[in-house]
């Protein structure tokens, strides 16, 4: 069964420099127990995705200028789109059915209450009961995160946590009411590497024990190939390439995934002297992207068509969504 579906998702900037395209008329489904990866970029929009569909957008000066996000609230009814209900109506979803795991934990928790008040208030929000009811709950969430002392840590402020405990309070946090769908938005930036392995580990651990769906937002392609089973790599505010995680790490077919692929460092270098493979350039200013592909400055393979014609979604009639003319060649 179809959990979420997007369509024609636009996400807009009003800015003195001009409208800046964060989000530029993206389309995906998910479906029950389903993990995605959305990769690209820093600038490319993934996180001001996920900021839309939990209807979080800054406004001014941002706003949603058109698309739906359709939801699947309830077991018999027809899905409901988020983007029609009103502000209250929303607050009952956020968090409830529809929860994120932000970036950054030490500017997503407030330093002057503890991690437990802070679960604690979600918990008491969305699904009530008594004081010592929620308390459990904290507890239980926790120690579900592999906190130690979960009685004691309740008690901490986000300062007195490391890193690694900062996040597993967010990941807590974000499942303390059992979500349909868990945005992770880069959950192991800033973290060390066995802390890294340690969080996502317990992500997949929680999804399948929850049932859950999964958004695994990320630059790192490596954290996607070991978490997702579809990846869609977004560039300039649209996606650009999407397919199962085999398709896009055996058979990448855009340029710019290609380019993602190749510029991860090997596990051993030849020559010392060997440099990295870099994809030239950067990603364009959104406010004034040229016309026809936004990669075009970048492309190994452009051609004059590339900078005069809007690239459809499958130009090259590979049966996926590949948005370039030459992906077959």
């Amino acid at each position: 069964m179809t959990l979420l579906s997007v369509k024609d998702l636009r996400t807009h900037f009003f800015t003195d420099a001009g409208v800046v395209k964060a989000v530029d008329g993206v389309d995906f489904a998910l479906e029950r127990g389903d993990t995605l990866g959305l990769v690209g970029e820093s600038g490319c929009g993934k996180s001001m995705m996920s900021l839309s569909l939990m209807r979080l957008v800054p406004d001014p000066p941002g706003r949603i200028v058109s698309g739906s996000v359709m939801f699947q609230l309830t077991q018999t009814g027809g899905p409901v789109d988020l983007l029609k209900l009103s502000e209250k109506q929303m607050r009952g979803v956020r968090g409830k059915r529809l929860a994120m795991v932000f970036q950054e934990p030490m500017t997503s928790l407030n330093p002057v209450y503890t991690i437990g008040d802070q679960i604690a208030e979600a918990v008491a929000l969305h699904d009530g009961g008594s004081r010592a009811s929620v308390r459990r709950r904290v507890i239980e969430m926790l120690s579900l995160v592999g906190i130690p002392t979960p009685e004691r840590r309740m008690k901490d402020y986000p300062h007195q946590l490391s890193g690694g405990m900062r996040q597993r309070a967010m990941v807590a946090m974000a499942l303390s009411c059992r979500p349909d769908v868990l945005i992770a938005d880069e959950p192991t930036t800033a973290l060390d590497v066995t802390i890294q392995a340690q969080i996502l580990d317990l992500i997949k651990r929680l999804q399948h024990e929850l049932g859950m769906a999964l958004i695994l937002v990320t630059h790192d392609l490596g954290v996607v190939a070991e978490t997702a089973g579809r990846v869609i790599v977004m560039y300039a505010g649209r996606f650009v390439e999407e397919g199962s995680v085999e398709q896009i790490f055996k058979e990448p077919m855009h340029p710019y995934t290609q380019g993602l692929l190749k510029a991860i460092p090997p596990l051993a270098r030849k020559l010392a002297a060997e440099r990295f493979f870099t994809i030239p350039g950067s990603v364009p200013n959104l406010a004034r992207l040229p016309a026809g592909c936004a990669f075009a400055d970048r492309c190994p393979k452009v051609q004059a068509r590339c900078r005069q014609e809007e690239v459809p979604a499958d130009p090259c009639k590979v049966g996926r969504l590949v948005r370039c003319f030459y992906s077959g060649s």
